[in-house]
């Protein structure tokens, strides 16, 4: 009696594109997933089923490389069930075991299992759980080639095509059959497939604790990964908050334009991704980020469906041509061409999109929007539309940690102001030989004219800077938004001299919530810098040290923001 597992994968997923080439401990994911059912006894035939597109090419590669049997498919490229099926049809197999090709902790021993009871019962079709008993599985179905056929007869909606399962669950064809499971999986529910970027990281400390302690040829135990999830909630809060897209719902997508560059930055774009990862976790909507500027691939944080433009009028174009339910603009108003913007916004607003401004707009686009997120606790041009504070920046918090004695320095995404050419001679000079000193370089920034000193660490844009800066004891920075996760992250945090960076009343403003040292002028910056170390100053340190950890209790921008365009969705269902 033949038995193939089917292994259905494509890498253009709406909220984490290329997820099952995605690297678990040195390894592609779906890597990880062919070695576990390779360990299956019952299983005689594994195959990958994706589609004939380009975009799945890299699968397909691995494929050939790896020896796998892959099967790729002609046909619509949603239409699941009949990949699948013409799969089966080629194979012609007694049993079927469908897996999803985003769960790489499918467990061998119970796909061995139910394999087994589903043979031992000729006249059933697929099997189910017994009544009562809870499990941690998910991403696996089991079918026999009756069963299979009854279901693919029955599969007629586009819903129903594109989700395996599905028809049955609208009206039930199957003769299932109820079994207990292959061991206490049980103790906790967690997620374990892996469908946004939240989820991935969540999987990737999991295998990076298995493989810590064990052999790289093993497998990770799912019984351990239940024993990890009930000991630590800081691994079961990673990707907690993630909702499962359901089968029967249609889910909006949204757009969003942002920009990058020397002069612009890197902020712009950070912020987009963080946006992006929100609205795909928390409202499971389907987001591509289209950005204006030269392509980039050192951005690990950006997962999301990214497109890249020349130019904004390329990106605009595109957009329009794309119906969409929410456009989010995330652009400075000083580096785009007003007329062209304010022309597209007008056409999307015309074609019902709503219309969503993050941060600074001008006046043209205030009139256009339906709503102005402002991550910042200070907007001097506020509206009825905008919405602003405190509790609105869009990061997540770093604990508050103990300190090392280090003194971190970060500029910005290009350091606008150049303070690499003229800043390391004075910290060098004014910072305590007891401190270490790391320089933060920008991906667009100048390399920085730093002493050759053994206490100088440079590095370029790393990847975990929220986390460098909890644990420094101090932070001299640029105006943005890594001066706010500083705060943020109970670190003494000195404030270069702004130039055009920040408007004086925002100066003003952040001076007078007394949650960090300000220097105003380069004329003042030695004394500023030599400041953070006198014992004159300490009371002023604790003080601010104090004003950040209120603040940082507020911060609470990315559900703010998320409730606020769940508003603006639910209002485009009610109208219609």
């Amino acid at each position: 009696m033949k038995t193939i597992a089917i292994v259905g994968a494509r890498l253009n997923s709406s909220r984490l594109s290329g997820k099952h080439m995605l690297h678990l401990a040195g390894k592609p994911m779906i890597e990880h997933l062919w070695r576990r059912l390779t360990r299956c006894k019952e299983i005689d035939d594994i195959i990958l089923a994706t589609t004939a597109d380009d975009y799945n090419r890299p699968l397909v590669n691995w494929a050939q490389d790896k020896n796998v049997s892959c099967f790729t498919f002609e046909g619509d490229v949603n239409d699941l069930m009949g990949r699948l099926d013409a799969v089966i049809n080629t194979f012609q197999p007694q049993y079927i075991v469908y897996i999803c090709g985003d769960c790489p902790l499918v467990d061998p021993g119970f796909i061995d299992h139910a394999i087994k009871e589903l043979k031992l019962h000729p006249l059933k079709d697929s099997i189910v759980l017994a009544e009562g008993v809870m499990s941690i599985h998910e991403g696996m179905a089991f079918y026999s080639f009756t069963g299979w056929k009854k279901l693919l007869a029955a599969s007629q909606s586009d819903m129903s095509r594109e989700h395996v399962g599905y028809a049955d669950k609208l009206t039930p064809v199957l003769e299932k059959l109820s079994i207990i499971d292959s061991d206490d999986f049980s103790a906790i529910k967690h997620r374990i497939s892996v469908d946004t970027y939240a989820d991935y990281l969540f999987m990737d400390k999991v295998y990076q604790r298995w493989f810590q302690e064990n052999a790289s040829d093993s497998i990770v135990n799912l019984k351990w990964v239940q024993l990890q999830l009930q000991a630590d909630p800081v691994l079961r809060g990673i990707n907690s908050h993630v909702r499962q897209k359901r089968p029967d719902t249609h889910y909006k997508r949204v757009h969003i334009l942002c920009h990058v560059g020397k002069d612009i930055g890197m902020g712009h774009l950070k912020r987009s991704a963080f946006i992006a990862n929100l609205l795909q976790e928390h409202l499971s909507l389907g987001v591509t980020v289209h950005i204006v500027g030269d392509k980039r691939t050192d951005l690990p944080w950006l997962q999301s469906t990214a497109i890249w433009y020349k130019n904004e009028q390329s990106a605009l174009s595109q957009m329009l041509e794309n119906s969409t339910a929410l456009w989010i603009v995330d652009i400075h108003p000083q580096y785009i061409d007003k007329v062209l913007l304010n022309s597209a916004l007008t056409k999307a607003k015309s074609a019902n999109t709503k219309l969503l401004a993050i941060d600074k707009t001008d006046a043209d686009i205030d009139s256009l929007v339906d709503a102005i997120f402002v991550p910042a606790f200070f907007c001097q041009s506020a509206s009825d539309k905008t919405t602003y504070g405190w509790s609105h920046y869009l990061f997540t918090p770093q604990k508050i940690v103990s300190k090392e004695k280090r003194v971190l320095v970060t500029t910005g995404g290009s350091d606008a102001l150049q303070y690499g050419s003229w800043l390391p001679a004075i910290i060098e000079t004014q910072v305590p030989p007891t401190y270490d000193i790391t320089w933060v370089q920008g991906p667009y920034a100048d390399k920085p004219k730093l002493p050759n000193q053994e206490r100088w660490t440079h590095v370029i844009n790393p990847e975990n800077l929220p986390e460098l800066m909890a644990k420094s004891e101090i932070v001299i920075c640029c105006y943005g938004i890594s001066l706010f996760e500083a705060i943020a992250s109970g670190t003494i945090t000195l404030l270069l001299p702004t130039d055009s960076l920040c408007e004086l009343q925002e100066l003003d403003a952040l001076e007078k919530a007394e949650c960090c040292l300000i220097s105003h002028s380069r004329e003042t910056i030695t004394q500023d810098i030599q400041a953070l170390f006198t014992a004159e100053n300490q009371k002023f340190r604790e003080l601010c040290l104090s004003n950040a950890y209120q603040h940082s209790l507020q911060i609470d921008g990315g559900n703010k923001l998320c409730q606020l365009v769940n508003h603006i969705i639910e209002e485009i269902h009610v109208k219609q």
